[in-house]
């Protein structure tokens, strides 16, 4: 898209005149990709890292448990192993993302990272292009600068060799298919070296958001514009921050019970279960203004046994409001009532009814019924059942569709807690769509 205001045509001037990725950029970039190298039934290994091919000296047996690995005679590097037929290769790809200060703006440069092996014993070939920038200036407004490009069900196509141009956030595609926004980084490796402006460091940034995967663009943004997410940085309440940002929300509840923490250096490690501990003594009219019951030192704890408290309290009017509460929830997310997700044992569902979050609630032992987790207009809640056992409950915002928690047992996370995340993410397209 060519630039129309003077903001656009001033940034993709700005564009032109970055500097060349470094080589110490370059070397990291190249560091990502796996040390690994491919053999062959009839005894020959290709290392991926320099294309070379050898001869294998090791038991085929080991080789394919994982339990040997094969020194490269020719980069010297220890290489772990994988099976592969003849006539097969496979290139990698990393997206990596540098964050610098320019000119009083701050940019995220991403780029493509490529390593190419299509013929044994032939060099392999490492390419990175730069794909897309990220400007924001002091007031938290942002600009997108982006090689054109075409994409599918099947991938993204860059066209690396055109010039810049001004792009926007994209969250979706014409027709049947909903992909995720193009120009978000979040999930992107980024280099470890950061430069900010002056401003952006004054106003609370550190590198550990880089560090805990907290959403970089957004937290960039929030802290140049937000002047609660100044005070909660500075703080170091850097888990609330993340919360905030994977929340979507930019206004948090219990600010002068937050200043009350920092005033006993209390340092909370779970945002989401601290919300939910402070939300269960304001119903049960504790007061919030106590460091005692803000502050708890075993914070699993007390949230339990708030959440017994409870439990014990609403007992008597627990089925005629269960009644009631049905019927507005049923009505409020009957759009995603019949949402399921599937992979091999792995089944995720949407709560049904309220008697559902009872029984969660029950077999998990944690709140997501006794806080009342189905009037919360912003929240989807699924269930993550193994082989028909209950694993994990699932929270999404239906916000920015992002998932809050993933809770086993007691508030604890499973062994399937990744591959649960990553069913959700990967058919996320489907809450969005029925969302709209």
């Amino acid at each position: 898209m060519k630039a129309r205001t003077k903001r656009e045509k001033m940034v993709l001037e700005l564009s032109g005149k970055l500097p060349f990725i470094s080589e110490a950029q370059r070397k990291w970039a190249f560091g990502l990709f796996p040390i690994d190298g491919y053999y062959y039934a009839d005894g020959r290994v290709w290392c991926q890292c320099c294309g070379y091919v050898d001869n294998l000296t090791k038991s085929e047996l080991s080789v394919s448990l994982g339990l040997d690995y094969h020194i490269c005679p020719e980069c010297g590097r220890c290489i772990q192993l994988t099976h592969i037929h003849k006539g097969e290769f496979y290139n990698h790809e990393k997206i990596v993302s540098i964050i610098t200060a320019f000119r009083g703006w701050l940019v995220i440069r991403t780029y493509k990272a490529v390593r190419i092996n299509d013929t044994p014993g032939v060099k392999t070939e490492l390419s990175i292009e730069e794909i897309y920038q990220n400007w924001i200036d002091d007031e938290g407004k942002e600009t997108i600068v982006t090689r054109p490009y075409r994409r599918s069900i099947y991938g993204v196509n860059w066209n690396t060799w055109m010039p810049m141009e001004i792009g926007h956030h994209n969250y979706s595609a014409n027709g049947y298919y909903i992909f995720d926004d193009m120009f978000n980084p979040d999930l992107n490796y980024f280099y470890p070296r950061v430069n900010v402006t002056s401003k952006l460091r004054r106003n609370g940034w550190t590198n550990d958001i880089v560090k805990h995967r907290i959403p970089v663009s957004a937290a960039i943004i929030q802290l140049l514009s937000n002047p609660l997410s100044e005070t909660v940085i500075k703080q170091g309440q850097l888990e609330v921050f993340k919360y905030m940002l994977e929340k979507g929300n930019y206004q948090l509840p219990y600010v002068y019970a937050l200043n009350i923490c920092h005033r006993n250096r209390y340092i909370i490690k779970d945002a989401s279960m601290w919300f939910d501990y402070m939300d269960l003594l304001s119903s049960m009219d504790y007061d919030t203004h106590n460091a005692y019951y803000v502050c708890p030192v075993d914070l699993a704890g007390a949230h339990d046994k708030m959440v017994a408290k409870k439990k014990k309290c609403d007992e008597a009017k627990q089925i005629e409001a269960m009644m009631q509460d049905d019927e507005a929830y049923k009505s409020e997310k009957s759009a995603f009532l019949g949402i399921s997700f599937y992979s091999e044992n792995i089944c995720i569902s949407v709560l049904q009814s309220v008697k559902d979050f009872y029984d969660e609630g029950e077999s998990m032992h944690h709140c997501v019924y006794s806080n009342e987790y189905y009037k919360k207009k912003d929240s989807l809640i699924m269930s993550a059942k193994v082989g028909g056992k209950r694993m994990e409950t699932v929270e999404i915002s239906l916000t920015n569709f992002q998932i809050v928690q993933s809770r086993a047992i007691c508030n604890g996370i499973s062994e399937y807690h990744n591959r649960i995340v990553e069913l959700v993410n990967k058919n996320m397209y489907q809450i969005r769509r029925a969302a709209v």
